[in-house]
């Protein structure tokens, strides 16, 4: 049977915490019955580059695996973020 995910974003989305980020992240994509994530982004306050960059690779890699991701309502500062990158587009956040 699948399974849907809630995934709460941290308020920081930075270098500083994407290494302990990236293994939940990992295990998600991990697991055989997930069929859809939704990453819930409210409380994001702040994401630099490698946060963003994290988000990029476990949306390829949840294509990848067949693996819906959604948003709940991302914050304005994440949504900033990935604009000023030129990623909100490739992220899902349009």
């Amino acid at each position: 049977m699948a399974t849907s995910v809630d995934f709460h974003l941290p308020q920081n989305l930075t270098i500083a915490n994407v290494q302990g980020l990236h293994d939940q992240l990992e295990a998600l994509v991990g697991e055989q019955d997930c069929d859809k994530v939704t990453l819930q982004a409210e409380d994001v306050q702040r994401a630099d580059t490698a946060g963003i960059q994290l988000l990029l690779a476990f949306v390829h890699a949840s294509k990848e695996r067949q693996i819906a991701v959604d948003w709940k309502e991302p914050s304005d500062k994440l949504r900033a973020a990935a604009k000023v990158l030129g990623l909100d587009q490739d992220l899902g956040l349009h």
